[in-house]
């Protein structure tokens, strides 16, 4: 007769994002086949769940290393991922040609932003579908109180966005809001509580590590009822992205 004791028992709900996991792809509602466009895709991660419900995915990037990243990294699935270097502020693609966008961490660091969000209007077909996430503020303001570089890195974020200005920028080009979220909310405190521990270096050897395996832990699926309690009242207050879901209007008349 086993020994071994009964494992803890876990809680999922079925609404419950993996917790790194910005974009709700049943609340933006792509369908297998559908064609979609991940600006500033960066190594890949999101156009990896588009691939996985089946979509045409098109991935683009100013930066090379991160699209050489992106390919090996989505080279094995079905269907393959088309990745182009290129400005998000210049889109190369033609009107309407996607059914579905993604934008995510990327506006704060473009030179242009109302110019992107311009062009992620033009490419996305009428009736179609648009995400974009960017930090919130709070923890923005928090990280460049104790970090004098935050901002001065040429790639680095360029503007700080309330949940309310986000909004507003997605609806001046032209697309129609239909849900906010706020996401991830324990790491924002745990890069903020990384920035404190920089700043106190009697406290860093030890410190970090044991930081780092409370995030390393609470990463692990499926994850407690407390945690994702906790998670869900963080995000109301302390979110580390604020995501915006919005629809291309279609032609009246």
């Amino acid at each position: 007769m086993s020994t071994s004791l009964p494992p803890k028992r876990r809680y999922v709900a079925g609404n419950v994002l993996r917790r790194l996991e910005v974009v709700d792809l049943d609340l933006l509602g792509v369908w297998p086949s559908a064609r979609v466009l991940d600006v500033g895709c960066g190594v890949g991660r999101l156009g990896a769940r588009f691939q996985g419900r089946g979509c045409e995915t098109t991935g683009i990037d100013i930066l090379r290393r991160d699209l050489l990243s992106a390919r090996r990294n989505t080279a094995a699935a079905e269907p393959p991922t088309t990745f182009v270097q290129a400005d998000g502020g210049r889109i190369p693609f033609v009107d309407a040609s996607f059914d579905f966008v993604a934008c995510t961490e990327t506006l704060e660091h473009a030179a242009d932003a109302a110019l992107m969000l311009r062009e992620l209007a033009r490419v996305l077909r009428p009736g179609g579908r648009i995400v974009v996430s960017v930090p919130d503020a709070l923890p923005e303001l928090v990280a460049s109180s104790f970090y004098d570089l935050y901002y001065d890195d040429p790639f680095g974020h360029r503007r700080i966005y309330t949940r309310r200005r986000i909004a507003r920028a997605v609806e001046v080009a032209g697309l129609r809001v239909y849900a906010r979220r706020q996401r991830n909310s324990v790491e924002a405190v745990y890069w903020t509580l990384l920035f404190l521990l920089d700043a106190c270096p009697y406290m860093r050897p030890w410190a970090v590590d044991a930081l780092n395996r409370w995030r390393d832990r609470s990463n692990e699926e499926p994850y407690s009822l407390l945690y994702h309690v906790l998670d869900e009242a963080g995000n109301r207050f302390f979110p580390k992205s604020l995501v915006v879901y919005a629809e291309k209007p279609r032609a009246v008349g």
